[in-house]
């Protein structure tokens, strides 16, 4: 884990500077690693047991800051801030107000936990946990994309290198 973290920040760091002003709000970069203690109130907050390599990318380094772009990839200590974590709940509810589950090809039954939500809340990346052990962990979706990873490994691969290719669903 600690190889792909180093990678997706070498790649973010490099986007950083070719691209953007030098602002502090906007720099790619680790946090402090979550306690197993803020691991467990996650997890019970999130209604589902955490990938397990989220869990491990959460226990070295609670988050990223620039993870796609200028937004996070949420932590445990995100959910403390009301205007990170609003933004999570907000865009989460929006999702399943939208139309059923079942229209996205997922069961019914399944909890949705937002890990990553883009400024206007109107994009983010779900974890999600269902019965269904074939189907996949995470769904980036918004702005028209619905896409499916089955694993965290996958969903940092694809934005760090393009090295994964997700399975796509169109409405």
């Amino acid at each position: 884990m600690w190889m792909l973290i180093g990678e997706l920040m070498r790649t973010r760091t490099r986007e950083y500077l070719a691209s953007s002003p030098l602002s502090p709000d906007e720099m790619p970069g680790l946090r402090p690693p979550a306690t197993p203690a803020q691991l467990r109130e996650l997890e019970a907050l999130a209604s589902q047991p955490l990938d397990p390599e989220y869990r491990r990318f959460l226990s070295l380094t609670d988050g990223l800051d620039g993870f796609h772009y200028t937004m996070p990839l949420l932590g445990c200590r995100d959910w403390e801030n009301p205007e990170r974590s609003g933004l999570g709940s907000m865009f989460r509810n929006i999702v399943l107000e939208t139309g059923p589950l079942t229209e996205a090809g997922l069961p019914e039954e399944t909890h949705v936990f937002p890990i990553h939500v883009n400024a206007e809340g109107s994009a983010g990346i779900l974890m999600l946990h269902h019965s269904h052990d074939a189907l996949e962990r995470f769904w980036w979706t918004g702005q028209g994309d619905s896409m499916f990873f089955h694993t965290f490994r996958d969903l940092v691969a694809y934005t760090t290198d393009g090295s994964y290719s997700p399975r796509h669903f169109s409405d």
